[in-house]
């Protein structure tokens, strides 16, 4: 018995002598795992005062009234105000109406390849354009200078202007979509000339006689007043001359598309002629959707023609076929709290013809007096 209890204070004793050399810094002599350090992973640092660093003493131009149609061009100076080599990697625009490039160096016009080094204390130009061409009125440009400038990677130039036509024509197209069928339309036409310009509107007609132009009245306006330029005089206010043209669709316009052209004569040496794009469709009691659609080579889904009837009420589809028998249509009819409600439901044939173009047409025809088929475009993709 003696010898059992000096062997386990023998053990407790090894025990205790093994605590105190592996964990002499644990709170209460409790054997805890010490983790293994990891070192700190070194965090890159710039040297700010040795980066490169992109300056522009003028970098927002405004060129303030310009005419519409001729390119307009600005060159921005850079400059590299850092103590290392300035990388240009891209010079991108706003919008395509704008185009930027960064001059090759020496060279008066040419664009120099990117990416581009400018040395510390060295010098660039950007050669900055703008297509003025049938964007009338005020714009803000911008154009982002890509770089390896840590402050400004993304330096940005501005470019301003209020491009003004010699003739303005407000607006610039007609447009008369849904126009209901037996309805008039009228729709009214504003041209003026350059403020301060005098303008003379001589004569107005329609190219093909689908619509009218009723009545042609002279009218004067003042123009707004131009920003002032810094250093110039205030501009005085302007007046702008020219007319307003009433164009009437008549009534008696038949169902379907509308296509026409205003013919406008002036008094303006640049414009002597101005023709003003007439498009739109008059409906009928019958409108669907889609219009046309296209079937994709293996398309197994069918395609839905929706039809609406206004009113629904005793309107009927008497047959549905297709011209070239490329599409199979079918009618779908279902019962409305107002009428009946109808769709067409068309496929195209598995193999078309070698000689086909996959062109078709379903027609659709209808019990409607006043809208007795209608047309949907198909085309099959081979």
């Amino acid at each position: 018995m003696k010898f059992y209890f000096s062997l386990l204070i023998l053990f407790t004793m090894s025990i205790f002598a093994y605590s105190q050399t592996t964990n002499t810094g644990a709170p209460g002599g409790v054997i805890s795992a010490i983790p293994t350090p990891i070192p700190a992973t070194a965090t890159p640092t710039v040297n700010m005062a040795a980066a490169p660093k992109i300056f522009s003493a003028s970098p927002n131009f405004d060129f303030h009234d310009v005419d519409e149609g001729p390119d307009i061009h600005h060159e921005f100076k850079i400059r590299n105000k850092g103590k290392s080599a300035l990388k240009i990697t891209n010079v991108g625009t706003s919008c395509g109406c704008t185009a930027a490039v960064l001059k090759k160096q020496g060279s008066k016009d040419e664009a120099a390849t990117l990416p581009v080094e400018i040395p510390a204390g060295g010098r660039g130009t950007i050669l900055a354009t703008y297509h003025t061409a049938n964007r009338p009125g005020h714009a803000t440009k911008v154009i982002t200078i890509s770089c390896n400038d840590p402050v400004n990677p993304n330096f940005q130039l501005k470019l301003d202007m209020t491009v003004v036509r010699d003739v303005d024509v407000q607006p610039d197209r007609v447009y008369l979509y849904n126009v209901k069928f037996k309805e008039a339309h009228d729709t009214s036409i504003k041209i003026l000339g350059k403020p301060g310009a005098p303008l003379t509107i001589l004569s107005a007609e329609s190219a093909n006689k689908v619509v009218t132009v009723t009545s042609l009245a002279p009218v004067t306006e003042n123009a707004p007043a131009p920003a002032p330029v810094p250093g110039q005089p205030v501009p005085k206010e302007q007046k702008r001359y020219g007319a307003t043209l009433m164009v009437s669709l008549p009534a008696t316009q038949p169902i379907g598309t509308v296509a026409d052209e205003i013919v406008v004569k002036t008094s303006s040496p640049k414009k002597p002629e101005i023709r003003i794009q007439v498009m739109g469709k008059v409906v009928g009691r019958v409108q669907y959707q889609p219009e046309f659609f296209s079937f994709s080579p293996h398309q197994d889904s069918p395609v839905t023609i929706q039809l609406t009837v206004d009113p629904p009420k005793g309107f009927q589809i008497r047959d549905v076929r297709s011209v070239k028998h490329l599409a199979r249509p079918s009618v779908k009819k279902t019962r409305g709290p107002n009428g009946d409600q109808f769709s067409v439901i068309a496929s195209v044939v598995k193999n078309l013809p070698k000689d086909s173009d996959g062109k078709d047409q379903i027609i659709v025809e209808t019990n409607d007096v006043e809208q007795r088929s209608v047309t949907i475009e198909v085309q099959a993709q081979k």
